[in-house]
């Protein structure tokens, strides 16, 4: 503002919307960004965008924040290295750990509870931030998601392994298991972003930007895992 710049380009995150069981779904840009404060991200994405509205406003800076799901690809693994990391705790779950000791050559197994989520290609991404710089659409919020969407059960059998539905009930429980087991990553916080559905609406992008991702779920996810395996990560 100081400066006199007249557009800002920021990524947010659909984390700032909070993982919330009454949350309006699908989320649309005009849907308030509460965060979750049980995990950090989220809660600093929320608030982020808060301090953005109160320094911009009464300037004559346009702003243009995109909030982007889950970003994938060959050169974007933190999917997998999320779920890699949190195997150790996935084996906390009793039938998980049944199966393991009954037959462990089939693999990992993971806990499905079956709620979707969506994935953005790095690519898609980098095409709506291009879209801003050159000052498209008009500035505000912006949901960015590619076609379809994902489950942890479809992931699992993509990567070569075994999962197991789950109530929602359980997926609620890991957050109490993070935050009891020292040493976690702080990427295992995401795994709270399975508790409810987050799928976004990307209408506007799509109409005001002229935003069309070439990829989507579930080629984002084999180039992902392609990435990982060339990468040492599975």
């Amino acid at each position: 503002v100081a400066a006199g710049a007249r557009r800002l380009v920021y990524t947010s995150s659909v984390a700032a919307y909070g993982f919330h069981s009454d949350n309006p779904q699908p989320l649309t840009e005009d849907t308030e960004p509460r965060g979750s404060e049980s995990f950090y991200y989220s809660a600093h994405k929320a608030e982020m965008e808060r301090v953005l509205d109160e320094t911009l406003a009464g300037s004559d800076v346009g702003a243009w924040v995109f909030r982007p799901c889950i970003v994938a690809g060959a050169g974007a693994p933190m999917l997998i290295e999320t779920m890699v990391g949190s195997l150790p705790i996935f084996g906390q779950l009793k039938l998980a750990r049944r199966i393991a000791d009954q037959v462990p050559f089939l693999g990992p197994v993971l806990p499905d509870p079956g709620v979707p989520f969506q994935l953005v290609h790095t690519d898609d991404v980098a095409q709506a931030l291009l879209a801003a710089v050159e000052g498209r659409g008009e500035p505000g919020r912006y949901n960015l998601a590619g076609q379809g969407a994902m489950t942890i059960g479809r992931m699992a059998r993509a990567l070569g392994w075994l999962s197991i539905p789950v109530p929602g009930a359980a997926v609620v429980s890991l957050d109490e298991l993070l935050r009891r087991l020292p040493g976690m990553p702080p990427e295992a916080a995401w795994l709270t972003a399975f508790r409810v559905p987050t799928l976004m609406d990307t209408t506007k992008a799509r109409t005001e930007l002229g935003w069309h991702p070439h990829w989507d779920a579930e080629a984002t996810l084999q180039e992902t895992i392609s990435g990982a395996r060339e990468a040492g990560i599975l």
